[in-house]
Parts: C-alpha cells; structure tokens; sequence
C-alpha cells in the first residue's frame, strides 16, 4: 500500500504538467470543472457527490450526466468535453489494457497506474466496490444447481444473456466469459439492455426473457428479488473500485485534497444505500440522495483548513 500511494503522488505530480491531448480547448481556471456520468444511476450518484463537495469547497461546478459508455465517456474527458467523471479500477484497466492479468484491487491499481494515457489522471481509489457480476434468477439457479459461472457454462446453448451492448465485446464480458469458462452465447442469444442492470434488465431476467444478466454487485435488485450471483472462480470481473478519472489539465491540489476525503468516506455500504433510496417510483432523485450523504458526512462545507 506504501508502494501505491508514493506511485499515486508521483503520477499526481507528473500529470499535471502533461500537455493534454484532444481537439477541445482546456480552461485555465483550475476550479471550473464540467463532471460527467455514466449513464446508470450509481455513476450519477457519485458524480453528484463530487460535484456538491467540490462546490461547497469554492469550485464552479457544471455537470453533463448520462454520457454514456465507456468507450464514449472516456474519449469526452479526453478531448476536454468533460473533466471529471467517476469510474471503476477494474473496468478502466481493461480499457486500456485488455491484456493484463491483474486481478486483485492492489495489483489493479498498480497496473492502472501504468496504463492510463498522460492527459489522464486517476486520484486515490475509494474503499468502495462495484464489480460487475453474472447473476440469474433463483429459479434457475436451483433448475440448474448453479453456483458459479463454470456451471452455466455446461447450459450454453439454452443461455441467453441480457447486458448493455458492449458486453458483448469486452473482456470483462462475453470475450472473457467464453476464454475463460467456455460459456459460448451465440449472437442470436444476446439481448442488448442499455439500463446497465437497473429495472429493466433485473425485469428481464425474472420474467425468463433472459437467463443471466450483467448486475452490478451494488444492486439493490441482489437481496430484492433474491438474485444469485455466479461465483467468478477464475477473475474475469476485476476489482472494481470507485476512483475519480481527471483531465490532467485540470489536476490540482485543491481538486485532490476534496476528492480524495470523499473517496476515503464511501463504502460499498454506503453504495448500495445509496442505489437502495433512489430504486423505484417513491425513490429520490440521485441529486437528493447525493445531498444527503454529503450533509451526512460533513462534505456541505469547506475541508477543515482550506
């Protein structure tokens, strides 16, 4: 751990100086930032709470949420359409390094660190974890005594999967499902859900329209409808934790220091609550549930010393 923080300072320190790549124009006043979100609702969640603790610490905040997809959101903060946008350790190693075998959350950070381009920057990931997971109804996971994602993988042509499209292309997808358990879902069986495991993928999958969905272990929907997620003895789903990706053009100590007390406070606890209070039609929006987990956790006014 002493490794990953003195790597961390030195990538802070590096970053900052990088000439930032993209067609966009970079604003020099370092506490205007636009943040981003994926499009799901946990993204939204924590991109609400950056944004509230960063305004109550003096930064002009605007905010751009619901971009998207991976593969749209990362080359927006790239070319400067947004500078600050919530992500996953995991998930964003394999962005950039399909390749690599790392799969514990220390041995991921390490690797990220490596592997996330200059005009990038990554702060100190949170303790909080969302990985992906492989999860199917109780009902056929007693029809077919699954406990694993090996075990389903004996049932691939009745398998049909429900995720958002890109699954279908990732590592820590279908690719790594097939390379690494043999589970084989043919185009054909592949249902295309943009919701990122929310309502309708979770109704997808307890109405049989699908067999196994792409969850996030943070969905409420697990203890809810009763959902078992498939053990994933052989690591294709890589730790997964919270962590602020940044233009590095827009890096700074101010920036660091509010993000990084926020990232150290959230918890995978914290997370599912979070998710659990905004689920359903008598839900709060995530800006209010952002809101109260910032009054909360003292972050509606400025860090003590600044």
């Amino acid at each position: 751990m002493i490794v990953i923080t003195a790597l961390l300072a030195l990538v802070s320190a590096g970053c900052g100086s990088a000439n930032p790549l993209g067609g966009g124009e970079v604003s020099g006043d370092l506490k205007s930032l636009t943040i981003g979100s994926a499009d799901f609702t946990e993204s939204k969640i924590i991109a609400e709470i950056y944004a509230q603790a960063l305004e109550a610490n003096g930064f002009t905040i605007k905010r751009q949420f619901g971009i998207g997809s991976r593969e749209t959101y990362i080359p927006a903060v790239q070319d400067h359409s947004i500078d600050l946008i919530p992500e996953y350790t995991g998930n964003l190693l394999q962005y950039f390094d399909a390749g690599s075998v790392a799969t514990t959350s220390d041995a991921v950070l390490l690797a990220l660190l490596k592997a996330v381009p200059g005009d990038l920057s990554i702060l100190y990931p949170s303790p909080a974890e969302d990985k992906d997971t492989l999860a199917v109804s109780e009902a056929v996971a007693k029809k077919w005594n699954l406990k694993s994602i090996a075990d389903l993988a004996a049932h691939s042509a009745e398998v049909k999967v429900g995720a958002p499209s890109e699954f279908q292309t990732r590592q820590t997808g279908l690719v790594g499902l097939q390379q690494k358990y043999g589970l084989n879902i043919s185009p054909a069986n592949f249902v295309a859900i943009s919701d990122g495991g929310g309502p309708a993928t979770v109704q997808a999958l307890n109405s049989g329209a699908v067999t196994a969905a792409n969850i996030f272990s943070t969905s409420p929907a697990i203890e809810k409808d009763k959902l078992v997620v498939l053990d994933d003895t052989k690591s294709v789903f890589l730790a997964a934790n919270v962590v602020p990706l940044v233009a590095s053009a827009k890096l700074s100590t101010p920036l660091k220091s509010v993000l990084d007390a926020v990232s150290a406070k959230l918890s995978t606890e914290a997370l599912i609550a979070l998710n659990t209070s905004v689920e359903g039609n008598k839900g709060v929006d995530p800006e209010e549930a952002a809101e109260k987990w910032i009054k909360d956790n003292g972050f509606d006014k400025p860090l003590p010393g600044k």
